[in-house]
């Protein structure tokens, strides 16, 4: 039994910082797709993960300062990869589409077509890509902190569209009581791969190359 727990006690442990507005992928408990992605690489490389669940824009900050050793659910782009560290494998992908009330006649491609009278919804902290960094300076951005908001100011026609993932759209819609058809989803805007960002601020090489041993493990499994 001794030898048991010694065992147990010499698993490498790492915490990270899991969101808690974006289910299917990461819920208000911090439960959902990417958690038990990530558990189950982990799990296969024999490591122990601990989670610690904040809003997104906190996960971030705290990964940074080195708080936590990283934070999931992210994507890599500039303004990423300038402040995390990455590896090779996403824990997964995920689609953004434009989103509109039904009134409107209006039907972006991408950011490069939105004029500077347009109003704009994201969610505080997200990232939305490259060519929209690029271009979001061009029109009137309005960040809030949850999908549910982004929702509403759509229904109240208080913002022109909104940039937000398929499938959490659904889960939000489906939460409020709201049918799909209630708000008007337009074009793709991405496709991204979505990732865990480890913190520039402490020795995380070792955890980010286990989780990518973990997710090859894990996928070739399926």
């Amino acid at each position: 039994m001794l030898t048991i727990s010694q065992n147990s006690a010499a698993l490498e442990t790492i915490t990270l910082a899991a969101e808690n507005s974006w289910p299917p992928y990461s819920d208000e408990g911090g439960n959902g797709i990417s958690k038990n992605i990530i558990q189950a690489a982990y799990n296969a490389v024999n490591i122990r993960v601990e989670f610690i669940v904040v809003p997104y824009a906190r996960a971030l900050k705290m990964t940074k300062n080195g708080q936590v050793d990283g934070a999931f659910n992210v994507t890599k782009q500039k303004s990423t990869i300038d402040l995390f560290n990455f590896g090779e494998i996403p824990i997964l992908q995920a689609n953004a589409s434009f989103y509109y009330h039904n009134d409107t006649v209006i039907n972006f491609t991408s950011a490069d077509d939105i004029s500077k009278k347009i109003s704009v919804g994201v969610i505080i902290g997200y990232e939305y890509g490259d060519n929209y960094e690029k271009n979001k300076n061009r029109f009137k951005e309005v960040r809030v902190a949850s999908q549910t908001q982004l929702i509403k100011l759509l229904k109240k026609k208080r913002i022109d569209v909104a940039i937000m993932f398929d499938d959490v759209v659904k889960s939000k819609l489906n939460d409020m009581g709201l049918q799909p058809n209630d708000i008007r989803k337009g074009k793709l805007h991405q496709k991204s791969d979505i990732y865990v960002a480890f913190s520039k601020s402490k020795n995380t090489k070792h955890a980010m190359e286990m989780l990518d041993e973990g997710l090859a493990k894990t996928h070739n499994q399926k």
